[in-house]
C-alpha cells in the first residue's frame, strides 16, 4: 500500500486546476441520515439527453457511507485485510463529498479527485465512485484520494485501480495489493509456447490507451506500439502487455525502468508489463 505515503503530508499535495466540468459549486443537497434525499451530482458538460439518464443514478447509498464512517474510526494499525477488503465493499456506492480544489496533484505528479465522507447532518452534494468512473474518472485520467485533508489520506486509488473497478467491478484482485511487475529482464525459453495478439478492448480500454499514448509521447516516445503476449511454459500460463520501449530510448537503464514503473499507476495492479524491441516481434501496433 505504498500510495498511502505519497499523502502523508498534506503540504506536498500541490493543487491542480480543476477540468471545467468538474469545477462547479458544490450545491446544496439535505442531511446525511437514512432517510435522506442528495441532489445529484452530474457533470456541467454532459448533455441534455445524458443528463436526465443519470438523475436518478448519482444518488449514493448512505448506509455505505455510515460504515465507512465507522470504519475509518479504527487506528491505522489494526486494519487488517478484513478491514480492507469492507471498506473497499461500501467505498464504490457510498455517497461522498468533493474536496477543494476537486483535483490535485499529488507528489507522483498524477491528478487525483479529492473525496471526503460527509460530516453528520451535514448539507452535501453527493459523489459516487461507481457513477463517476465511467462519466470522467476513466476518461480524464484521474484516480482518487480519501479523506486527504486529514493528513494521511484512508485510501488512495490509482487510476489503475479505477481500470480494475471499470472492468471487473473490482479495484483489484485480492492477491495484487503490490503489483507482480518484474524488474528483472526476461528471457523466453525455447520450450515456451507464446501466441502474439491485440488487447481487447476489455483489457484495455480505448481511454486508457490514449492515455498512455500521451504519457509515453510526452517523454519521448513518439510513436508508441503495443501487443498482448500470450505465454505458456510447464502448463502455466501468463500474459504480458508489451510496449515497443527499450533502454536504448533512454539516458541510462534506470530512466527507462522508472518509465515502466511508472506506466504501471495507468494499469491494474495484476497486469505485468514488458519494453521490446519491435523489430524482436511481429504484431505490435500503434497504441
Amino acid at each position: 500500500m505504498g500510495l498511502f505515503d505519497i499523502f502523508k503530508k498534506k503540504e506536498t499535495v500541490t493543487d491542480a486546476p480543476a477540468p471545467k466540468s468538474v469545477e462547479e459549486s458544490v450545491k446544496a443537497g439535505k442531511g446525511i441520515a437514512p432517510d435522506t434525499t442528495i441532489v445529484n451530482e452530474i457533470p456541467a458538460d454532459a448533455s441534455t439527453e445524458s443528463s436526465n439518464e443519470q438523475q436518478d443514478g448519482y444518488f449514493g447509498d448512505l448506509e455505505k457511507t455510515a460504515q465507512l464512517h465507522t470504519l475509518v474510526l479504527v487506528p491505522r494499525e489494526e486494519r487488517d485485510e478484513q478491514w480492507v477488503r469492507e471498506f473497499l465493499a461500501h467505498l464504490p456506492l457510498a455517497s461522498m463529498i468533493c474536496g477543494t480544489p476537486q483535483v490535485i496533484a499529488g507528489p507522483d505528479g498524477f491528478p487525483y479527485f479529492k473525496l471526503s465522507l460527509p460530516k453528520p447532518n451535514e448539507v452535501f452534494q453527493c459523489f459516487v465512485i461507481d457513477h463517476m468512473t465511467d462519466d470522467f474518472l476513466l476518461e480524464r485520467g484521474y484516480g482518487v484520494v480519501i479523506n486527504a485533508d486529514e493528513g494521511q489520506p484512508d485510501w488512495v486509488l490509482s487510476y489503475g485501480d479505477i481500470l480494475n473497478y471499470h472492468l471487473t467491478g473490482d479495484f483489484f484482485i485480492p492477491d495484487a495489493l503490490l503489483s507482480n511487475q518484474s524488474e528483472q529482464d526476461e528471457v523466453i525459453a525455447g520450450e515456451e509456447q507464446v501466441m502474439i495478439g491485440q488487447p481487447s478492448e476489455t483489457y484495455l480500454p480505448v481511454e486508457t490507451r490514449k492515455l498512455l499514448r500521451e504519457f509515453f509521447q510526452l517523454n519521448g516516445i513518439p510513436d508508441p506500439k503495443v501487443l498482448l503476449m500470450m505465454r505458456t511454459q510447464q502448463e502455466e500460463a501468463s500474459q504480458e502487455l508489451v510496449f515497443n520501449i527499450t533502454p536504448t530510448q533512454f539516458d541510462d537503464e534506470e530512466q527507462f525502468r522508472n518509465m515502466m514503473r511508472t506506466v504501471t499507476w495507468y494499469l491494474p495492479r495484476h497486469y505485468i508489463i514488458t519494453g521490446m524491441n519491435e523489430g524482436a516481434v511481429n504484431g505490435f501496433l500503434p497504441l
